[in-house]
C-alpha cells in the first residue's frame, strides 16, 4: 500500500514538473513574476533555470508561501493579483499557471480584469505575460454514464452545490446528457475530497474566444497559443468513474501575450 501510494506521489510531481517546464521556453529572463504561485512548483524550476534573474513569487495564501520560502533567489510576497503591489512597468515577464480560474470563481469576470489589468502595468513595454490554465469548450452536449454509486453521489452534490453557474442535466436511461464543460468540471472534482473549497472553484470557465477577448482589452497581443489534452494516465483514471461518448479532449491552453503599446 505504502509503495502504491509514493507511485502516485511522485507521479503527481513528475506530471506538475512537466506542465511547468512547458512555460520555461516563452519566459523573458530579468525580473520574473508568478501571480497566484502557490506552493512554488513553478518558482523551483525557475530559481533553477533563471539564476541569473530577479524572480517574485505573489500569492494570497500565507500557508503556501510559508512552505515556498525555502527556495534560492525567491522573494515571496503575500497579496493578491488584482492588487498594485508594485510600481509600473518593472518586470519582463508576468505568469498566472493555474491560478487565472480562480481568480475567476471568486470575483469573476470583474476578477479577471483586474489581475490582466495589473500584470499590463507592471509589465515593461516589450513584457510577456503567459497563461496556462483549463480551457472550456464551446457549447457542445455530451452523454456520460456514471460507473458506480458513490460516483452518482457525488455528481448529485455537483449538480446541486457548484456555485459558479447552474449545471443543467437530464437523464436517458443509464445516461446523463451535459454540457461537455460541465462534464469535464464534475471529473476534475475528482474525489470531493475537499468539496467545501471546490464546489466554489470553476475550472471550466473560458473559451479559447474569450481568453482572446479579455487579453485584447486588457492591451495585449497574443503570439502563441498551445492546447494539452490530459496525460494519459489522469484520462485513465477519469474513465474508471464514468464512461463518456467523447475522446480525452484539449482541456488545457497555454497562451503567451505581449504588452502591446
Amino acid at each position: 500500500m505504502s509503495n502504491t501510494r509514493n507511485e502516485k506521489i511522485v507521479n503527481f510531481y513528475e506530471m506538475s514538473r512537466k506542465r511547468s517546464e512547458r512555460i520555461l521556453p516563452y519566459v523573458k529572463p530579468g525580473r520574473i513574476i508568478e501571480f497566484g504561485c502557490g506552493e512554488g512548483a513553478t518558482l523551483s524550476l525557475l530559481s533553477e533555470y533563471f539564476q541569473g534573474s530577479t524572480i517574485v513569487g505573489l500569492d494570497v495564501d500565507r500557508n503556501s508561501l510559508m512552505k515556498a520560502r525555502n527556495l534560492a533567489n525567491i522573494i515571496l510576497v503575500r497579496g493578491e493579483a488584482s492588487q498594485q503591489v508594485f510600481r509600473p512597468s518593472v518586470f519582463d515577464t508576468v505568469i498566472f499557471k493555474f491560478s487565472l480560474h480562480e481568480i475567476y470563481s471568486f470575483e469573476r469576470n470583474e476578477g479577471v480584469k483586474k489581475a490582466l489589468s495589473n500584470a499590463y502595468k507592471v509589465l515593461k513595454a516589450d513584457g510577456v505575460l503567459i497563461i496556462y490554465d483549463f480551457l472550456a469548450t464551446r457549447p457542445q452536449p455530451v452523454r456520460m454514464k456514471i460507473k458506480s454509486n458513490s460516483a452518482k453521489v457525488n455528481f448529485m452534490k455537483f449538480a446541486e452545490e457548484f456555485q459558479p453557474r447552474k449545471i443543467l442535466y437530464h437523464v436517458e436511461k443509464e445516461w446523463i446528457i451535459l454540457e461537455k464543460a460541465d462534464c469535464l468540471e464534475f471529473l476534475t472534482k475528482g474525489n470531493f475530497h475537499d468539496w467545501e473549497v471546490e464546489k466554489k472553484e470553476a475550472h471550466y470557465y473560458y473559451t479559447l474566444d474569450e481568453f482572446r477577448e479579455h487579453l485584447t482589452k486588457a492591451g495585449f497581443k497574443v503570439k502563441s497559443i498551445v492546447k494539452y489534452r490530459f496525460e494519459e494516465e489522469i484520462w485513465k483514471e477519469k474513465l474508471k468513474i464514468v464512461t463518456v461518448n467523447f475522446d480525452n479532449p484539449e482541456s488545457y491552453v497555454l497562451i503567451v501575450a505581449e504588452k502591446s503599446e
